[in-house]
């Protein structure tokens, strides 16, 4: 029996373009089993500049920034002394798939999995970090459906050796898609018979998931951001960078009577998503087998708080579309409605949160991915 956790006080890390989002869990226990409670929870901006498409431009100004978030260098926050950190890697610059796998002895490999990713993967195999789960393993069956994940050697030691600059130790490192889901999906519930989409809208990207057949089957990046509607204004009405900012958040996906042009020039970038959306669902359901109808879209990212975007997506697509609730696998109700606006970007820094404290033990040997 282990009578200490080795990862004691392992927390969460998404390190974004503009942002890194710190979240910290701990265990508590009532009546009904175990919850969790918030015991850290950090969001600082980030310069742009710093890291541009996922890329690290500036590593010694960013480790500064994980120092000043860890309570370590200036600010107010109080130190975290814990070294142990599940981290995320930039969605752009990762793969994830669904694949089948034959196995002749019914006893799947690394081998097995690497030789028909290879024939996946849009990297070389060689410059890959390569991790896989079975979803569907079935007794005495040849064939199983694998999730595998990818990152380029060259970015996963790029993030590895910044952690580690700043005195962090990753005990994983995963896909933002991947920690999504964990927050986004109801651990619990049962999906038989239907599918989610979980539409992930950033401020520097945007992401969609399908989550089908208890697994992600489907990703794909989306033109689409909170900065790219920011300069759609400032090109439109002509105006500095941060009153288009300002109008973007005061006025949503809505008519301005003072600045007639702004619908028009926010529409188009609205239009443009809905028809990007339409052509992944449809690349789905032609190219995967046993597909269920996609019957609700999850909202998550900070432009989900964008005021009428889910009711244009909703009306344009025909399927409900809400903003989610990223706290919910906490098991915490008095999280479930925590101020949206701040929740809502967190997604993926509380789905890291989650994989550090649920799976403390079993991520003991170091993962890329």
């Amino acid at each position: 029996m282990l009578l200490r956790n080795p990862f004691s006080g392992a927390f969460g890390l998404d390190i974004g373009d503009l942002s890194i989002k710190l979240v910290q869990l701990v265990h508590s226990a009532f009546y009904e089993g175990q919850y969790f409670k918030i015991k850290e929870l950090r969001s600082p901006s980030l310069p742009p500049g710093l890291i541009v498409n996922g890329e690290i431009q500036q590593p010694e100004l960013v480790r500064k920034k994980i120092l000043y978030l860890l309570g370590k260098e200036g600010g107010n926050f109080k130190a975290i002394h814990s070294s142990w950190v599940v981290a995320s890697l930039p969605e752009p610059k990762t793969f994830l798939k669904l694949i089948d796998v034959e196995s002749a002895d019914n006893i799947l490999t690394s081998v097995d999995v690497a030789y028909q990713a290879k024939k996946h993967l849009p990297f070389e195999l060689e410059d890959t970090y390569l991790d896989w789960q079975v979803i569907t393993p079935t007794a005495g069956a040849t064939k199983k459906q694998v999730l595998i994940g990818a990152v380029p050697k060259v970015l996963a030691d790029s993030y590895t050796y910044l952690l580690e600059s700043a005195g962090l130790n990753p005990i994983a490192m995963e896909t933002e898609t991947a920690a999504v889901a964990r927050s986004m999906i109801t651990s619990n519930k049962d999906y038989a018979g239907q599918a989610r989409a979980i539409l992930d809208l950033g401020g520097t990207r945007s992401n969609l998931t399908i989550y089908d057949n208890n697994s992600i089957q489907f990703s794909t990046t989306l033109n689409f951001s909170g900065e790219i509607v920011t300069a759609a204004i400032e090109q439109a009405l002509k105006i500095e960078h941060s009153l288009a900012e300002d109008l973007k958040i005061k006025n949503g996906l809505k008519y301005d009577a003072h600045n007639p042009k702004y619908l028009t020039a926010v529409s188009g970038i609205a239009e443009n998503l809905i028809n990007e959306l339409k052509t992944a669902l449809l690349f789905y359901k032609e190219h995967f087998a046993n597909t269920n109808t996609v019957s609700r879209v999850t909202l998550c990212g900070g432009m989900a708080n964008w005021e009428n975007i889910d009711n244009f997506i909703s009306r344009q697509l025909k399927i409900t579309a809400h903003p989610g609730h990223p706290w919910k696998n906490l098991r915490n109700k008095k999280l479930y409605d925590y101020d949206k606006n701040k929740s809502l970007p967190m997604a993926c820094a509380i789905g890291l949160a989650l994989k550090a404290i649920q799976n403390q033990l079993q991520n003991k040997n170091y993962q890329k991915l």
